[in-house]
């Protein structure tokens, strides 16, 4: 080519462009095998040295390079240049495009400023190159100085826009180049002296690139989009000529499609910095832009992102809600960025599905969120936000026919999704039906803004629930039971709930098959003794034990309508448990077997054995003490259940009452007191055995004495001994003692085996022909025997007053030659006593030679704990009027343990205290269950303690219900028995006066509605009793329905609610179900529980029981100690 080099080209002017153009083809081309050893190869030019020629030749030589054949020439060496890995060729090329440019006119610019992207492209790709992207530079800033300034700009745009731009590496290649010339050099204030693109023209040309089809240009452009709205020069121009619309555009179709982070985040944080920018009427596409790219939306458009759904639900345009709902469900739905506006849309798609005619559209919405509910990767908090729709929708309009059949469907798939979401859960355990059968939602389970506020059992109506399938309901409990769920809240939803739901017996009628598949599941579990670790650090898996036990006992509720021998596993199960594990499992299994006891009395006898001996080997775990004996007190009233117990079991009992009287010596003083820094000055509520061990000791004295009194006598005489060594306790220094306690016990047990020799004595015991009575009163021990003599006819009236109680004997009234005659001298002993070889005799007349004459009385040894060694004849009542006054005083101390309680009927839909307490009736179950608290007593001239209610002149009623036993006594404060004022305001005090002052109420609750403790606001009330129908009932359902159903067929729930800072002993702490017919008896027990712990805790000295009984010792001991040292003394 040494043509090219010459100045003067004569006579080869005509194919000077031919052969140049032919030289860079020849070079361009194949080499075949044979040619690749010929010498003459080593002498061919390279590529760079050929272009360079070129544009030599073009400067010299420039007039004779026609247009079209310069075209070709340029085109050909471009395209060399193209596939050449080499710098050099492209700095020749750039070069000869520079020569063309300036020598002569480009014939055709696309390709020319193609190379030149491409060039620029690869000279920023490494910093090595950067001078090859410089020199681009440099060749463009010529064309842009020249007159192809402005079509230079067009065609970068029209390569960046090209759509055949992916078929071809160069191609793309260069359009990249393309747009980084644009973004580094071309954009407004990028660089001075050199001709701007205009910010609207670019966007313009970047809304036909076609960036969805390949990440790196969606990358470039995104990027450029970025650098142009954090340019405030740029960013103006845009705003002037109406280009943010459009940029919005282009943006969106970038970040549809995968991008890189760093574009990501350049792109953002020009948008961020332009939101006050944009008009309203962009803010919505900005929001779904935020959402496209899952970023966080800013504050300014969190509430944009709707704005098109909603008003397209006003306008009824319900195609945008068919169609593209799904989308933006799963946008929303696969990140935790957006949950209130996930919240916000479901509640709108839901009055949109309730909108639209398009059933197929319903369907996919239903359907679209159980795919995401039971999604993979969908988290905990979307799916209960997603359960909400399906939720709602069952929810809307629950009372209208309309719906129902959209109930029906629904429902099976809210029972699927429950194993998913919390919500679903909720919903589906919130059932119930009311007394009639009729359905409602328990809507303290499921907070829905579609369930009124009302209280009336119509607000919640669910109609159709015989439509519903229960099938699916039990199906998706039994998984969740045996297939726990990986979210922790929904298998806690299910312990927690589970109960309530079975405790709605109406709801199960009909479908006890479904229920005994729950009670073999629940089985199975507490056997297998596997279960779910809960994942809070304060709970336990005992926690799990607990519910699962609540729910059994819920179960065996329906005792009646199983098989026996399945209950009989329920049975067996809680008892195997109890004490497996620690204590508070222990606990909830022995408040299970108390409700056995009460409704199953016939089939737990037969187990008595082996509760009494798991009670016994659980006296090593101090935490069940108070438990174990509240138990054993209630069990000894049950004489059913007492038949098959023999001796040995017995003992058991009073074993276990012996041991916790030794742990409560061995750890605690009983003379302890309560201070004012304590924990029930502090209102903390403490159960510990150390805090409780005083109220331990009560309850132990009160089983011994329950249990006694329900001994058979041929027992009694075999186990004497062994209780009163229970009640005995020998010191460090040896010296054995009884505490006061314990010698009332004593006293108590033989005053029951003296009474059980003797026939009542009649009321009346003197007549006129009787003659001149003498009485005498002697104290022996812990005895006042007062003895009333007729001297004309012998007849003696014998009465022992005695810290247990007060007796009365008559001695035979015969002549003494009678008595002698008949040798029955026998009849003239009264006999106070019947402790074996420990008996000894009081002369009714000291003067009386062993009793011959007028008798004598049998009295306790001198050794006896019950006995004395000496015997103190008191003064005569008219020379000493403090004996009368003292013995008087003695009389009106009750020997039974006299308690206080108030009853209270909350009619239909009543919440304020003043409602309530003018009620002056309730419903018929409710005077059913006043039947089995007690009986009738009168209280006009009434001489049992009534605490308090008026016994003259009938202001508080003229009637009560009295319970008593031999030892302890419930009085009842009924409010329906009070009579209403004229006044309402007056009766409402008067009947608070007394049920504001009752530690204990019970309360007999048909409002439909949980009862709040602080109805009846009071410093002295600690539990409340409240029972409420297992089922919803109004008061026509009550007079109807319940009513006419047999007690053992009705249900109740119980709770004990407690004052805060109160302990919480009660079986009933946790809501118990019980039968009609059991209901009577259970509360009155918890009752008598809750008002022996009330009195003690008021107090505030936990060791000082408030005992009728020792108060009557005391008064005892103050006459023997008054008077011993100067009266005649009888050894």
């Amino acid at each position: 080519m040494d043509l090219a080099n010459r100045h003067d080209i004569a006579p080869d002017e005509a194919t000077l462009c031919a052969r140049l153009t032919q030289a860079i083809i020849d070079h361009n081309a194949p080499v075949h095998d044979d040619a690749l050893a010929s010498p003459v190869l080593s002498d061919k030019p390279s590529l760079s040295q050929l272009l360079q020629e070129t544009s030599t030749s073009i400067q010299f030589h420039a007039k004779w390079f026609a247009p079209a054949a310069l075209g070709t020439l340029l085109e050909s060496a471009l395209n060399a240049a193209s596939l050449s890995s080499s710098t050099p060729d492209f700095y020749a090329a750039l070069t000869l495009i520079d020569t063309i440019g300036t020598y002569s006119l480009i014939p055709e610019l696309r390709p020319a400023v193609q190379f030149i992207s491409y060039a620029y492209y690869q000279g920023g790709r490494m910093n090595r190159h950067r001078r090859l992207m410089h020199q681009a530079w440099t060749v463009s800033q010529h064309m842009l100085a020249s007159h192809l300034g402005g079509q230079f700009k067009e065609t970068l745009l029209d390569i960046i826009t090209s759509h055949d731009t992916f078929h071809d590496k160069y191609k793309f290649s260069a359009a990249i180049g393309a747009l980084l010339i644009t973004m580094d050099k071309l954009l407004p204030s990028r660089e001075e002296n050199v001709p701007s693109m205009s910010a609207i023209q670019l966007v313009r040309g970047l809304w036909n690139c076609p960036v969805r089809k390949n990440a790196i240009l969606r990358e470039h452009v995104a990027l450029m989009l970025g650098t142009m709205l954090q340019d405030d020069h740029v960013f103006q121009e845009l705003v002037n000529d109406g280009g943010l619309g459009i940029s919005l555009d282009v943006i969106e179709d970038c970040v549809t499609q995968q991008l890189d982070k760093t574009a990501v985040e350049e792109l953002f944080r020009g948008l961020e910095l332009r939101l006050s920018s944009f008009e309203l009427r962009h803010q919505p596409d900005m929001a779904q832009i935020f959402v496209e790219v899952r970023r966080p939306l800013p504050q300014s458009l969190a509430g944009q992102l709707l704005a098109p759904w909603h008003r397209a639900l006003m306008l009824d345009e319900y195609d945008m809600w068919e169609t593209g709902f799904r989308g933006l469900l799963v946008q929303l739905s696969d990140s935790s960025l957006y949950p209130n506006e996930l919240d916000a849309f479901i509640n709108l798609s839901v009055s949109a599905y309730f909108l639209t005619e398009n059933l197929g559209a319903r369907r996919d919405f239903v359907d679209a969120l159980q795919e995401m509910i039971q999604g993979a990767t969908t988290t905990a908090t979307t799916k209960d936000i997603l359960a909400k729709g399906i939720v709602r929708i069952f929810c809307h309009k629950t009372q209208k026919e309309k719906w129902e059949g959209q109930r029906n469907w629904l429902f099976p798939l809210l029972c699927q999704a429950a194993r998913h979401s919390v919500e679903a859960t909720n919903l589906i355990l919130s059932v119930r039906a009311d007394a009639a059968g009729e359905g409602y939602l328990d809507a303290s389970r499921v907070h829905q803004p579609d369930l009124p506020t009302g209280r009336s059992a119509q607000f919640y109506q669910l109609y159709g629930l015989s439509s519903l399938s229960l099938e699916a309901l039990v199906d998706a409990i039994y998984d969740l039971l045996v297939r726990p769920p990986e979210r922790w809240d929904v298998y806690n939803a299910v312990l927690v709930s589970l109960p309530a739901l079975i405790r709605n017996h109406v709801l199960w009628k009909g479908s006890f098959r479904q229920m005994n598949l729950l009670r073999q599941a629940i089985c199975d579990l507490l056997k297998a003794d596997s279960f779910v670790e809960p994942p809070l650090a304060d709970l336990s898996k005992s926690y799990v034990i607990i519910q699962l036990i609540q729910i059994l006992t819920a179960i065996i509720s329906y005792h009646y309508c199983l098989p026996r021998s399945d209950v009989k596993l329920a049975i067996v199960t809680i008892i195997n448990v109890a004490g497996s594990r620690d204590y508070a499992p222990s606990i909830h299994c022995i408040h299970a077997l108390t409700i056995c006891c009460y409704e199953l009395p016939e089939l737990m006898a037969s187990y008595m054995d082996v509760v009494i001996n798991k009670m016994a080997k659980m006296v090593t775990q101090r935490s069940l003490a108070i438990y174990v004996l509240e138990f054993f007190a209630g069990l000894s009233r049950f004489a059913d259940l007492q038949d098959r117990l023999r001796r040995e079991d017995f003992k058991r009992i009073f074993g276990v009452c012996h041991s916790y009287l030794q742990s409560v010596r061995s750890t605690s003083s009983l003379e302890r007191k309560r201070t004012s820094t304590s924990e029930q000055s502090a209102g903390v509520s403490s159960t510990s055995s150390e805090d409780m061990a005083q109220y331990v000791y009560a309850l132990a004295h009160h089983v011994i004495t329950f249990w006694y009194m329900a001994l058979r006598r041929e027992d009694r005489h075999g186990l004497k001994e062994y209780i009163s060594g229970c009640l005995r306790y020998t010191d460090m220094d040896g010296t054995e003692h009884i505490e006061e306690q314990g010698l009332v016990t004593i006293d108590l047990m033989d005053r029951i085996d003296a009474e059980e020799q003797t026939v009542p004595t009649p009321t009346e015991t003197f007549d006129d022909i009787d003659g001149r009575i003498v009485k005498l009163h002697r104290v022996t021990g812990i005895l006042l025997i007062t003895t009333e003599t007729a001297l004309r006819t012998g007849k003696t009236v014998v009465t022992i007053r005695r810290p247990s109680g007060t007796a009365r004997r008559v001695l035979a009234n015969r002549t003494e030659k009678e008595r002698c005659q008949s040798g029955e001298l026998e009849s003239l002993t009264a006999s106070v006593t019947l402790e074996t070889n420990h008996q000894d005799f009081l002369n009714v007349f000291p003067d009386d030679t062993d009793g011959r004459i007028y008798g004598k009385v049998a009295i306790p040894r001198p050794y006896s704990a019950l006995g004395s060694d000496k015997i103190i004849t008191l003064p005569n009542e008219d020379d000493d009027p403090a004996v009368l006054r003292a013995i008087q005083t003695f009389d009106r101390v009750s020997a039974l343990d006299s308690h206080k309680a108030g009853v209270i009927f909350v009619g239909e839909d009543q919440t304020d205290e003043n409602q309530i307490l003018l009620n002056t009736s309730g419903t018929p179950d409710y005077r059913e269950f006043l039947d089995d608290l007690g009986s009738l007593r009168k209280l006009k001239g009434a001489t049992f303690n009534s605490q308090g209610l008026d016994r003259a002149e009938d202001m508080d009623g003229a009637y009560t219900m009295v319970w008593n036993n031999e030892v302890t006594e419930l009085v009842y404060h009924i409010t329906t028995f009070m009579p209403n004022n004229e006044d309402p305001k007056l009766a409402v005090i008067n009947k608070k006066r007394h049920i504001g002052n009752d530690f204990v109420n019970i309360v007999f609750n048909n409002s439909g509605s949980d009862f709040n403790f602080n109805t009846f606001p009071s410093a002295f009330n600690y539990v409340y009793i409240v029972i409420s129908p297992s089922e919803r009932t109004s008061f026509l359902q009550a007079r109807e329905i319940t009513c006419n159903k047999p007690k053992q067929e009705r249900f109740y729930n119980v709770k004990v609610l407690s004052r805060p800072g109160f302990p919480s002993l009660s079986s009933a702490v946790d809501v118990k179900v019980i039968s009609g017919a059991s209901l009577g008896g259970y509360v009155r027990n918890l009752a008598l529980n809750a008002c022996v712990f009330s009195l003690m805790w008021q107090a505030g000295d936990m060791g000082d029981y408030p005992s009728s009984w020792r108060q009557r010792l005391h008064m005892i001991k103050r006459l023997y100690g008054q008077y011993k040292g100067r009266l005649a003394i009888e050894q």
